[in-house]
């Protein structure tokens, strides 16, 4: 007689598979933590790098900004701010007195003070009278340039045409209209068409004034004491 003996160890019928490996949950999750972590403070190292850029980017703006003595024509300060010495401004410019007196004064906004005269360079246009006027108005008068130093200073700081206090209305003669004698010239031609005097601020200092007519709507440059 045959018998069949039930064997349920792991070698029944010779056909036992072998166990599969479950996956270590546990160090999967571990794993997967330390990724999200690292991720974590790389992001907040990024942050903090352009956060530090920033602060270096401000400090270098600063650094090469304006010193203690600021232009005041660029702003409406109080009087106690616009004290500012003017052998401090040497000081610290390293110029002659002269080229630094502009950046220290009490001119008011929109102007600039050159040697002892502060002058405005305006940015709209009139015909020559209403220019004087509006210069009146401000307190002063147009441009009367008598040295090449001033001619040099306002060819510099303005790139238009502008007018100037230079006109032979009613005469021949070319005259300031504080009656000063003309002992410079810088005319690039005298004998156009034209009673009034315009300094082209883009053209060669030594030649830049031209006659124009009065009528014609023109920037100006006013100045006062």
């Amino acid at each position: 007689m045959y018998v069949k003996l039930c064997n349920f160890g792991k070698y029944a019928d010779g056909k036992s598979e072998p166990k599969k490996l479950q996956p270590d949950s546990d160090g999967s999750v571990d794993i997967y933590r330390k990724v999200r972590v690292y991720r974590i403070i790389s992001l907040v190292l990024f942050v903090l790098c352009i956060l530090l850029l920033i602060v270096v980017l401000v400090l270098l703006i600063n650094l090469s900004g304006t010193q203690p003595c600021q232009v005041l024509e660029e702003t409406n300060r109080s009087p106690p701010e616009q004290e500012c010495s003017l052998n401090k401004c040497q000081e610290v410019y390293q110029q002659p007195l002269g080229e630094t007196q502009h950046l220290c004064g009490d001119c008011g906004k929109g102007w600039s003070r050159f040697e002892s005269t502060c002058y405005f360079l305006s940015q709209n246009r009139l015909s020559w009278q209403k220019s004087r006027e509006e210069c009146q108005r401000k307190g002063g008068n147009l441009a009367v340039i008598t040295n090449q130093r001033v001619q040099m200073y306002l060819s510099r700081k303005g790139n238009l045409h502008y007018w100037i206090g230079l006109n032979r209305v009613g005469t021949n003669e070319w005259t300031w209209i504080n009656n000063t004698a003309l002992t410079v010239r810088y005319w690039e031609d005298d004998s156009s068409r034209g009673d009034c005097g315009i300094l082209a601020a883009n053209e060669p200092p030594e030649q830049s004034w031209r006659p124009s007519q009065c009528n014609l709507y023109l920037q100006y440059i006013c100045q006062k004491i």
